[in-house]
């Protein structure tokens, strides 16, 4: 049975046509043969190597633009991390998707040829050994030649498959991902910034309404006069209208998020709460090296530079001068995205300082009244003051992460010219 499968096989070598050995015709000759002659070979290899390979590279944690590999259970359950951003935008964004796929069927087709030309040369490896025990020397000698015409054609088809993996191959998809994930991450510190202004809003509104129903039971006992009322009420109806805008803002962001994320945007994903200001990243901060990387990973000044000039010497110092400005662009930009972290960090420290008094004064408002000590009205004056610090901090942490954000994105080359 082995012996007639050997035959046939051979016989199957033979059927190659003899001009596909003439060196301008071999490549074109291998890719027609692999092709057509997928009956015998391809089927049942893409179910073994070739889907392995394939399987093995979809498992692969993809690491993101944003530098984050996540597990697809993470990414297909309903919470919205900041850290998955990047992620779910090269998992669902469409553009990304076509871009993404395409480069996938071009890869998987070219594996599945190479395996099946690697079938073939041992397939033509047997038949040689098999032609020199039995002496044949003209089958050998044929054998040999089909041999080294299939290890040439893997060795191309593995060199086409790495090159679809460097960056140069993926480069417009990878430069899209980068923008995406940046806008994204934008909107949603804008998110996070209204909730936590819609909180403390909410928080306040309650205390406004409080102190307008303190206020009428204050005029009715003679302490408090009519315009104290209207007054309190004034502020309870500004409270409201204000909370009912940053309620459709939220929303508005909420829905425009999910959507370039590509999830539902009704309401059934949860977003959660950006992590905290990462303080270890301050001194990490290098300018001078930091502007060196930028400029390196700058767009523009890629493209100025692999942009040929006419030859002239007009033309070398028009190319020159244009890098240059752009250099300084970028230059200058990174020290102003410098200048807003270390400004960032400065309304931090004070922030920090004021809620960090706040809950002092706070606890004592709170001992005060339970001991009599206070009115209701000054009790929740003072739970006021300490919610607007407590919100200051909030925010003034969530500038000090958006500045270190623009600043990382800045040095990977996003939006530093």
């Amino acid at each position: 049975m082995m012996k007639q499968q050997k035959q046939t096989k051979m016989e199957r070598l033979r059927l190659l046509p003899k001009h596909c050995f003439h060196p301008k015709q071999i490549f074109i000759c291998l890719l027609s043969f692999a092709f057509c002659h997928t009956s015998f070979s391809c089927t049942a290899l893409a179910e073994t190597a070739g889907e392995s390979s394939v399987s093995e590279a979809a498992q692969a944690l993809y690491t993101a633009a944003d530098g984050n590999q996540i597990s697809p259970e993470r990414l297909q359950d309903t919470r919205i991390e900041y850290e998955e951003l990047g992620s779910l935008i090269h998992a669902n964004h469409l553009s990304i998707q076509k871009l993404t796929d395409s480069a996938e069927e071009t890869k998987e087709a070219y594996i599945k040829i190479r395996d099946s030309l690697r079938s073939e040369k041992a397939d033509a490896d047997a038949a040689r050994e098999e032609a020199k025990e039995q002496g044949d020397m003209n089958s050998y000698a044929e054998y040999a030649s089909y041999s080294a015409i299939y290890k040439s054609a893997i060795q191309s088809y593995n060199k086409m498959i790495d090159r679809l993996d460097r960056y140069s191959s993926n480069k417009s998809r990878l430069e899209l991902e980068k923008q995406l994930t940046n806008g994204a991450q934008s909107l949603m510190i804008s998110w996070q910034s209204i909730s936590l202004q819609k909180a403390a809003l909410e928080t306040q509104e309650a205390l406004y309404q409080a102190l307008y129903e303190n206020a009428q039971t204050q005029q009715q006992a003679g302490l408090a006069t009519g315009q104290d009322v209207q007054t309190a009420y004034l502020n309870w109806q500004n409270a409201s209208i204000s909370l009912q805008s940053l309620s459709d803002s939220e929303d508005a962001i909420y829905q425009n998020l999910c959507l370039m994320l590509g999830v539902d945007e009704t309401g059934s994903m949860q977003l959660q709460s950006i992590p905290a200001a990462d303080l270890n990243r301050l001194s990490q901060l290098d300018l001078e090296q930091d502007t060196r990387t930028a400029i390196g990973n700058n767009s523009e000044i890629k493209s100025a530079r692999n942009t040929a000039s006419d030859g002239s010497t007009s033309g070398n110092a028009s190319k020159q001068r244009t890098l240059s400005d752009l250099e300084n662009q970028v230059t200058l930009k990174m020290k102003e995205l410098y200048k807003a972290v270390t400004e960032a960090k400065q309304s931090y420290d004070a922030a920090q300082a004021g809620y960090a008094s706040a809950q002092i004064t706070w606890g004592n408002a709170q001992k005060k009244y339970s001991l009599g000590m206070l009115s209701k009205a000054e009790y929740l004056q003072q739970k006021l003051q300490y919610v607007q610090k407590e919100t200051n901090f909030a925010a003034a942490d969530l500038s000090l992460f958006q500045a270190l954000e623009t600043y990382d994105w800045a040095v990977k080359g996003i939006g530093s010219s």
